[in-house]
């Protein structure tokens, strides 16, 4: 798809190309150039895909993917002025001897005045749109769901439905969803595009229903199905409409000679209809004998000359001995002259066996006129016609003539020829589905009359269409006419409900009955914009908020495609106190939402750690930090740690519990690992900085103000900005919190640098994500690890006796630390050496317990700055029944020294 600027008529290059679509014709000017005014003459062409597009239907003609769009400069005067030669060429000196390029082409284009140059050129005023727009739901995808206060754009609970409620009035009902759950909505917030729906006064109103309320009290909860066939088209707003023919039916059980490739009258008072004329096709249904017989099963077997028939076809059958053989019917089976039939896939019933005179044909068979026979003796009445064959819409070539000979038959026009001039037929509801009621929208652009000495007056005739319409697959019409008898330059529209009487799946087609004038003076175009049906609807919507809304076309209202209907509201959800659940209030807390989410997967309220989750939401209040997002696609593990991630925190599983664990300053250490523990020596690994690595954050948030996209860059002294790390922070709508929780992320990439790994037996089960421990590897000048042997406590301070020499180094101050029995770390303190290596001297308080019956204590022992590794674990993973795999990282107060902190403007 390409759209080119050409700054002449002639055959030139485009001087800009753009790759645009998705937009009216209109709305892709008005994003070029502000100066663009709408009109009916404009100083540039628009033609798509090499047919001009007149400039009163640019507002309604959409640019598609696959369309060519040229916009040229025109003799000043419009399109229309131009080509009908009025008034001679007046050039536009903007375009005389100068070639403009890009950008200033356009608004050079636009920047002039439309003229307005009497006649037709004098355009009433337009129909203004009751134009609103919401999200499609795709099958298959969940309900967008809103937690804490967010924008929100809803979803379309059905079609929405648009009518004419007067001529000059465009309406809409629209049914949306707002977010399962409740909500409270904030009305100062409720929007059209940019315009708040109170500004818009009368043209809008909205009604706004609790889950599982009754909404059948508001018109936009029907479900109406808009036909996607019938509607805008390249140059129009709807389907132009044309007059049809009304031809002649055809003739019932009359005589006819088959000759060649002829059929002939054999009555001399009897004629074919005078209007027929070539290229129009007609049906013959010869009339034989049939035998009939019906076995127990009510399986029909028909005997007779069924031609080239088969299995599979269709047959039309006529009979006034038999009512039951009246339709059309499949054959089920074919035996020479025998077939079987069935209808609607089920078997015929209530037939009477014998012989029967009926008309039969092959459904699908007709003949088209190739030449006329008239009577010798009366030349203006025809006496038969020279035709040929078609199957299926496609000439038979093998055919050449019939068999010969006389016989009964209805000769009628086919249903090609009779919709001759109509728009359609189209079905008016999707398949398996049936209608009771449908509607009819037409416009027309141009108002309607005869323009004379500048007034517009009735036209002699009054205007009219023909609308019908049949159950899809029957061969009978039903009709209505309407009547348009207006005199004025404004666009009319009108909306023309049909009662059907029954639930049927119609198909429905349109024409007009008097023919559209030519006569320039002439307003006198009409089009079929739209074919709706009225389908079955819910009167409720369980568990979700839904907001009905009903527009009135203003001039406030334009046809935009940012029109979406978009509000703010506040999600209503249980809090947290004592350990169990609250009432519902609105909130936007991080947990209420995910406990929402986890007991929304099915989990029960002992499933979820809610104790943990409460003490965190104190501090999570504390400090302002919140979750605001609509969440539509996605896990529930995805949903649940964005919900966690803006208060620094994660979901994890302990002994299938949902428990949130919390990435914050740490200042106890939990369970030790050292060589004791360990099946194998500690590996450590350190990661230095590569060339390719980021040296900053750029973090992408929307802000509560304006709800549009913000970018905020986060860097640490050094930082230079070459090479962003890009985070898009779904849930945060504060500048600071996003800049806090960039900041985070960059200090984690500059200050955790250090992995650790090892395996225990069943000791790091006691672990969990993000656990705080205390690595202690053998290296020397860190710490050492060994196994208490004694206690001495006849000594002041107690004295610690191990199993291996200590490693005392002059100068440092030394600690020392234990693993009680439940594994825990206790201490470290102060420590000194005793008499000897194997003696530590330390207050420790309370004293290791040594049991024959237990493992003995494990005591760390090193200097007070290098004793352990502090390390947080990220991963644990059982590896066989009696092994586990520990991964870590270091442990750096630096990570956390932004969290509280706030941007430099």
């Amino acid at each position: 798809m390409t759209i080119k600027v050409y700054d002449t008529i002639m055959p030139a290059e485009p001087v800009e190309v753009y790759h645009d679509h998705g937009m009216t014709v209109e709305d892709w000017l008005k994003g070029q150039t502000e100066d663009y005014q709408r009109g009916s003459v404009q100083p540039v062409s628009c033609a798509i895909n090499g047919a001009i597009v007149q400039p009163l239907d640019w507002a309604d003609v959409v640019i598609g993917e696959r369309d060519n769009v040229e916009f040229r400069v025109v003799p000043f005067g419009g399109v229309g002025d131009f080509f009908s030669g009025i008034g001679g060429f007046l050039f536009n000196p903007f375009f005389a001897g100068s070639a403009l390029a890009g950008q200033a082409a356009l608004d050079a284009l636009i920047n002039i005045p439309s003229m307005q140059s009497g006649g037709q050129g004098q355009q009433g005023s337009q129909i203004s749109p009751a134009d609103a727009r919401a999200n499609t739901a795709r099958l298959g995808q969940g309900i967008p769901e809103l937690f804490g206060r967010y924008i929100r754009y809803p979803d379309y609970v059905n079609q929405p439905r648009k009518y004419y409620r007067d001529a000059r009035t465009q309406a809409q009902h629209i049914m949306l969803c707002i977010t399962p759950g409740r909500c409270l909505v904030e009305t100062a917030r409720l929007k059209l595009g940019e315009t708040p729906f109170s500004q818009l006064g009368d043209s809008i109103s909205y009604q706004i229903f609790e889950p599982g309320e009754d909404v059948s009290g508001h018109p936009a909860h029907e479900n109406w199905y808009n036909a996607p066939e019938v509607g805008a088209t390249t140059g129009s707003s709807g389907i132009r409409l044309k007059r049809g023919r009304s031809l002649s039916s055809g003739l019932d059980n009359v005589q006819l000679s088959y000759s060649s490739n002829e059929i002939r009258t054999t009555s001399a008072s009897i004629y074919f209809p005078g209007d027929w004329a070539q290229g129009d096709f007609i049906a013959i249904s010869a009339r034989q004998s049939v035998t009939v017989a019906v076995d127990v099963d009510d399986i029909v077997t028909l005997t007779g000359d069924w031609g080239d028939a088969d299995v599979g076809d269709q047959v039309r059958l006529r009979s006034t001995e038999l009512a039951e053989a009246n339709g059309v019917f499949l054959i089920d089976s074919k035996d020479g002259n025998d077939i079987t039939i069935v209808q609607d896939g089920d078997p015929v019933t209530g037939w009477t066996e014998g012989s029967f005179l009926m008309f039969t044909r092959r459904e699908d068979e007709d003949f088209r006129i190739d030449s006329i026979i008239y009577d010798t003796s009366f030349p203006d009445l025809v006496d038969g016609f020279g035709l040929s064959r078609f199957v299926g819409g496609a000439e038979d070539t093998a055919w050449s003539s019939f068999g010969g000979g006389t016989g009964y038959a209805d000769v009628f026009l086919a249903n090609r020829s009779e919709a001759d001039g109509w728009a359609g037929p189209f079905a008016a509801c999707p398949a398996g589905e049936t209608t009771s009621t449908i509607e009819i929208d037409v416009f027309l652009p141009q108002g309607q009359g005869n323009i004379d000495d500048d007034k517009v007056v009735p036209f002699n005739d009054k205007r009219q269409i023909e609308v019908q319409w049949r159950d899809l697959g029957s061969t009978t019409w039903s009709s209505q006419i309407y009547t348009i008898d207006n005199a004025t330059r404004d666009q009319l529209g009108f909306t023309y409900q049909l009662n059907l009487g029954t639930a049927i799946r119609p198909e429905v087609r349109v024409r007009r009955v008097t023919p559209e004038s030519s006569e320039l003076a002439h307003l006198d175009r009409i089009e079929w914009q739209a074919l709706k049906a009225r389908l079955p609807t819910v009167t409720s919507y369980a568990g979700v908020t839904t907001m009905a809304v009903t527009i009135e076309g203003t001039d406030q209202i334009g046809s935009a495609s940012n029109n979406r209907i978009n509000l703010v509201a506040t999600r209503l959800l249980p809090g947290i106190a004592g350990g169990a659940l609250t009432a519902e209030a609105p909130t936007r807390g991080i947990a209420p939402a995910a406990v929402h989410v986890a007991k929304s997967l099915g989990y029960a309220d002992d499933q979820i750690d809610l104790a943990e989750l409460e003490q965190l939401d104190g501090l999570w209040q504390s400090r302002g930090d919140t979750f605001d997002f609509v969440i539509g696609d996605g896990t529930a593990k995805d949903a649940m740690d964005m919900i966690l991630r803006p208060g620094f925190a994660s979901m994890t599983l302990s002994t299938g519990v949902i428990t949130p664990v919390r990435d914050g300053p740490r200042t106890q250490l939990e369970q030790p690992y050292s060589p004791e523990n360990m099946k194998a020596p500690l590996q450590r690994s350190f990661t230095a900085r590569k060339p390719e690595e980021p040296d900053g954050v750029e973090v992408e948030y929307t802000d509560a103000d304006t709800w549009t996209t913000e970018t905020i860059k986060c860097f640490l002294p050094g930082d230079q900005g070459i090479k962003l790390d890009k985070l898009k922070l779904d849930g945060v709508t504060d500048r600071t919190k996003a800049w806090r929780i960039g900041m985070r992320r960059r200090r984690s990439q500059r200050y955790r640098r250090w992995t650790y790994s090892f395996t225990t037996e069943l000791d790091a089960l006691n672990s969990d994500y993000l656990s705080y421990v205390p690595l202690i590897d053998d290296i020397p000048g860190y710490g050492k690890a060994s196994v208490l042997r004694a206690i001495d406590t006849t000594g002041a301070t107690p004295k610690l006796i191990v199993n291996q020499p200590m490693d005392w180094q002059d100068g440092e101050s030394h600690v020392v630390a234990y693993r009680d029995v439940y594994g825990d770390l206790v201490g470290p303190w102060p420590a000194s050496r005793g008499d000897t290596d194997y003696e530590i001297i330390a207050a420790v308080d309370p004293l290791p317990e040594l049991s024959p019956s237990m493992e003995p204590p494990h005591v760390y022992f090193g200097t007070s700055e290098r004793w352990s590794f502090p390390a947080l674990i990220t991963e644990i993973s059982p590896q066989g029944e009696l092994e586990v795999g520990v991964t870590a990282t270091n442990y750096d107060p630096r990570v956390y020294a932004d969290d509280d902190n706030a941007p430099f403007d």
